[in-house]
């Protein structure tokens, strides 16, 4: 049985509920367990995925997150759109049952698009966690601004493959507290520095092919519009994709695999629902996307074909 958990609140339900069909719908939905850790749903809510989960024949979980296990955090960057359910993923190894010994927690901005097996069975043995990489490229700023040696790089916390055994056994989750506090000079990006700055010596790179960002689809500077990466088939197919900056249910969204989204929606009782569906936003978006069609602005983004 694998062990997936999002924590999310009311305003997430239906990004959380697209994840989730998309991971049943390419893997194996019998050997999936969900885990929703919130500060508590409504309700109708917590049926709608109840329901999603096992009509499919999975099964899934609620936890709630007592407002005292937040206290010592407090969101430094972002913080008009980012809440302290950011933190929620620090507490994952006392929320979820003492016998679930790893989980694979996912944000809700992902799409899982291959079986999870081969990342599942990532071994962690004296490891904290396993993730991906945060970029193509590594970036130095990091690990210089979080004062640890470069050559740990630097983990993006969308998905992470944690192992819950490890953090009980050493405190993890007392520890995170303590270096958010002791150091807040050097954490910038909440609970993703945070989790570098105290795990970078204990953890383990997956595919980034796991965590695949929107940062990955924008086309270099100085490379034409028709240029093709060398890591193309990577963004064709990739196993998880995050949508790291615009969303795709926000208007102005221009990922390249942004319809992807709608195509798992459809699966789900929100099918239908689109930023576009109204005139205001349709007239919002001709705007937006109009320097790009007269040439005036060069794409954003590197040009696919095939894929998924």
């Amino acid at each position: 049985m694998k062990h997936i958990a999002f924590t999310i609140d009311k305003n997430f339900v239906r990004f959380c509920g697209v994840t989730m069909v998309s991971a049943m719908h390419n893997d194996n939905p019998s050997d999936l367990h969900f885990h929703i850790v919130s500060e508590g749903l409504p309700a109708a809510d917590a049926e709608t995925l109840r329901s999603l989960a096992e009509k499919k024949g999975s099964e899934i979980s609620f936890h709630t997150v007592s407002p005292e296990a937040l206290n010592g955090y407090e969101v430094r960057w972002e913080g008009k759109r980012l809440t302290k359910v950011v933190f929620f993923r620090c507490l994952l190894p006392s929320l979820l049952p003492a016998d679930v010994e790893k989980v694979i927690y996912m944000d809700c901005d992902m799409l899982v698009l291959q079986p999870l097996e081969n990342l599942w069975n990532t071994s962690l043995d004296n490891l904290a966690l396993a993730a991906a990489p945060d970029s193509l490229e590594p970036n130095p700023q990091h690990p210089q601004r979080l004062e640890y040696d470069e050559s740990f790089g630097y983990f993006n916390g969308g998905m992470l493959l944690l192992n819950l055994k490890y953090w009980r056994e050493n405190n993890l989750e007392e520890k995170c507290k303590e270096y958010y506090n002791k150091y807040p000079e050097r954490i910038l990006m909440n609970d993703q520095d945070l989790l570098n700055g105290l795990l970078h010596a204990s953890k383990k790179f997956v595919d980034i092919a796991y965590n695949l960002q929107e940062g990955a689809y924008r086309l270099p500077a100085g490379k034409p519009a028709d240029w093709q990466p060398p890591y193309i088939d990577l963004l064709l197919r990739p196993a998880i994709l995050h949508y790291s900056s615009r969303k795709p249910w926000q208007y102005h969204c221009m990922h390249p695999l942004r319809h992807l989204f709608f195509e798992y929606q459809n699966m789900t009782p929100w099918a239908g629902e689109h930023p576009l569906n109204t005139f205001g936003a349709r007239l919002h978006r001709f705007i937006h996307l109009l320097p790009y069609t007269l040439g005036i602005k060069r794409s954003k983004y590197i040009r696919l074909q095939g894929g998924y």
